[in-house]
């Protein structure tokens, strides 16, 4: 049963309700009369730059609000179309503004009005970040450490520790995650997230609000997806940071992606490409066409390979072009291009217009399609050199796989010239490294996979088996483990192979030709880089699976 009192407020609430409904309602016959559209402004996306169009005071008195900017497109809802409106039109057209003026209510009107508290003032405290890395407030010995002092930070200095810790860590993900006790940090450092901190649950509304207006992103939007973008200073060099904001049950839910432009790409020399395997690649790389592709899941360090491929390549007398979604590090001396799915500029249609640049060298950051394939394909074929990435488990997998695209096997014999497949380990950290035995059963795995490298790989096994691993200290904040290198398998395209294509091979009949002829798979590469004291078993089981 309802109490007198939450009667009256149900009541109420009804009555004001009805009122609007029918305030709409006349406002909507009101536009029709003056021949001007109608629209309800509860719920619609304001953003700061149209609302900082128009001072609230001047809004307020002239009975008019700015509410959606686009470029030089501005939209203004009017309570009376009156000599101060018409003026105001007539000044933002001289501006080269095109305006197109809609009819609102009373109600729609004030609370517009009122947005400019939440929506303006956030949007003037949100001035550029720019971060130090020798700060006192980002400086932790541990994990723990900085979990404690980040829970003791005020809101609005937050975000920049928050950002600026994650950078000194150098992570690549930052992950701010509303529960029922309170607000998740988690940072993904060399491929892992980890723990950082529980933050006070009463900081997740100024947090949220501070990255959307930096990204641009619509403040009163709260139930559905957005994405955007914006850059910071870090040691006095951009970096570019990627957001998601995705509605949860406790709240909205952010993903920040950090893109350093000061790493930049790494060195052919540094992927971890070491004996045969490096020397087919290279010896691939010098032809003067073919395609060469690199596979594995999302964030296996496919596109870095790509990237360290392309400095080798970048020589003058050389065009290169890549295509990506998006660029993710720039290159001097490359033409990078970024796909825009809305504007139609998808991998096919931009690979088609690439082609006419007169490239040498074409990156297309991924074969999602049957058309984008076939064109790469026939590029490899008319005198390009074609790198590209696919979605498989390992590299004889390429092969089915641009098969089941619909890509013809007498087209894709003579184009493909390389597969390569890619894990990224995490490095041992060396100033806490020591030897250790592995367990029985762990080193009994370990020899199996070791015998069974083919003997024509050219590799060498040591004939003492020692392993390493780190216990944890201040240099690698606790973890044991600092950086990452690449484990990978490589085969090339020789005749067996070539005719296996030409049939429709299977993806056993692939691997198995592959490893005949002298190919290293994933976690024999692994293996022998935790002999070498580079990474540690448990590790390379971890990504590679095996």
């Amino acid at each position: 049963m309802l109490s007198t009192t939450d009667k009256e407020i149900r009541l109420r609430q009804v009555y004001r309700e009805l009122n609007r409904k029918f305030e709409e309602e006349e406002t909507q016959r009101k536009a029709k009369k003056n021949n001007i559209p109608y629209i309800n402004l509860f719920g619609f996306p304001i953003d700061a730059a149209a609302l900082s169009l128009l001072p609230r005071t001047e809004a307020s008195d002239a009975g008019v609000v700015v509410f959606f900017k686009e470029g030089r497109n501005l939209k203004l809802g009017i309570l009376d179309l009156n000599e101060n409106i018409k003026r105001l039109i007539n000044k933002l057209s001289g501006e080269s503004y095109y305006v197109e003026v809609y009819q609102i209510s009373q109600s729609s009107f004030a609370h517009v009005l009122d947005s400019y508290s939440t929506i303006i003032s956030v949007a003037r405290k949100s001035q550029e970040i720019k971060i130090k890395p020798d700060d006192k407030n980002l400086e932790a010995s541990s994990l723990k450490q900085l979990g404690t002092k980040l829970a003791a930070s005020s809101a609005s200095e937050m975000i920049d520790v928050i950002l600026g810790s994650a950078l000194n860590l150098e992570s690549s993900d930052v992950h701010i995650e509303p529960e029922a006790g309170g607000i998740k940090l988690r940072y993904r450092m060399d491929g892992v997230l980890q723990d950082i901190s529980m933050l006070p649950k009463d900081v997740h509304h100024q947090l949220i609000s501070r990255i959307k207006i930096l990204s641009r992103l619509k403040l009163n939007i709260t139930k559905t997806p957005q994405d955007g973008s914006f850059s910071l200073t870090y040691s006095n060099q951009p970096v570019d940071v990627r957001v998601s904001v995705l509605p949860s049950a406790f709240g909205e839910s952010i993903v920040m992606r950090l893109l350093r432009q000061d790493k930049g790409a790494l060195k052919f020399e540094e992927l971890g490409l070491n004996g045969v395997a490096a020397k087919k690649l290279l010896a691939e790389m010098e032809k003067p066409n073919g395609m060469i592709v690199t596979t594995g899941p999302t964030g296996s360090g496919k596109t870095t390979t790509l990237y360290a491929i392309l400095s080798k390549l970048n020589e003058p007398g050389v065009k290169i072009i890549t295509l990506e979604d998006p660029v993710e590090y720039k290159i001097p001396g490359i033409t990078q291009t970024p796909v825009d799915e809305r504007a139609g500029l998808t991998f096919a249609a931009g690979l088609r217009s690439i082609l006419r640049q007169d490239p040498d060298i074409v990156m297309v950051g991924e074969m999602r399609d049957l058309e984008t394939a076939e064109i790469g394909c026939q590029a490899a074929l008319t005198g390009h050199i074609v790198l590209s990435t696919l979605h498989t488990n390992d590299a004889a997998g390429a092969i089915p796989r641009l098969l089941d695209l619909g890509v013809k096997p007498f087209v894709l014999a003579p184009a493909i010239n390389a597969v390569i497949a890619q894990r990224l380990v995490r490095k041992i950290c060396t100033e806490c490294k020591k030897s250790y035995e592995l367990s029985p059963q762990l080193r009994a795995r370990v020899e199996m996979i070791l015998s069974s490298i083919p003997k024509n790989s050219g590799a060498a096994v040591p004939q003492e088996l020692k392993f390493y691993h780190s216990v944890g200290c201040q240099a690698c904040r606790g973890l044991g483990y600092k950086g990452r290198i690449g484990v990978y398998e490589l085969f090339t395209i020789n005749d067996e192979i070539e005719k296996l294509i030409l049939k429709g091979a299977t993806h056993t009949e692939v691997k198995a030709s592959a490893i005949a002829s002298g190919m290293i798979t994933m976690a024999q590469d692994g293996i022998l880089k935790a002999l070498a004291g580079i990474t540690d078993v448990e590790e390379v089981f971890r990504v590679t699976e095996e």
